[in-house]
């Protein structure tokens, strides 16, 4: 078995705007994991545990489904709270709605399935919150973190370390 998502992991002209997000979110009222640089991507199903025989079917699906859809722009804009800005457990940047992307995560759910949520990108989990209202704030005051360009559909695998996750590309399917 293998753990498994469907996702894009990001270009690194936004990870270096992520990562410096990040080291700022550092001094914010509250205790946090940070994702790590190399994993900052953008998921759009995860799969969970699959079997090693169904990479190659997956891959194929990945390969036809990239062939219907070009090269996407999207822009990413402020934070966003997971579940709510009432129980803080992430903080994310929103993508925002762009109907290209939106038929790409259709696609992947109705050819391979998998859980698919609203597109972002996770920069920590929130272990706790000091000052609740001070985090809302902050929250609010982050606008607008540029667009980039989703170039392919990858099959990312994700082994499960004490340090963390570690995540590779299995398949890569370019978009048109």
């Amino acid at each position: 078995m293998v753990r498994c998502f469907i996702g894009f992991l990001l270009p690194e002209e936004i990870k270096s705007k992520i990562v410096d997000l990040q080291e700022k979110m550092g001094n914010w009222p509250m205790k946090c994991k940070f994702v790590e640089r190399e994993n900052l991507h953008l998921c759009f199903s995860f799969l969970g545990e699959i079997d090693e025989s169904r990479i190659k079917e997956i891959s194929n699906k990945l390969d036809f489904i990239s062939r219907k859809f070009k090269k996407v722009e999207v822009e990413v804009d402020g934070l966003v709270a997971i579940p709510n800005q009432n129980y803080i457990r992430v903080l994310a940047l929103k993508i925002l709605e762009n109907e290209l992307l939106k038929k790409i995560f259709e696609e992947i759910v109705r050819e391979i399935g998998g859980d698919s949520k609203p597109a972002h990108i996770t920069l920590c989990r929130v272990k706790s919150v000091e000052n609740k209202n001070e985090l809302k704030r902050r929250i609010e005051e982050e606008k607008n973190y540029g667009k980039f360009v989703i170039g392919a559909i990858q099959l990312i695998k994700s082994e499960l370390k004490k340090s963390g996750p570690v995540y590779s590309v299995i398949h890569q399917a370019e978009l048109s």
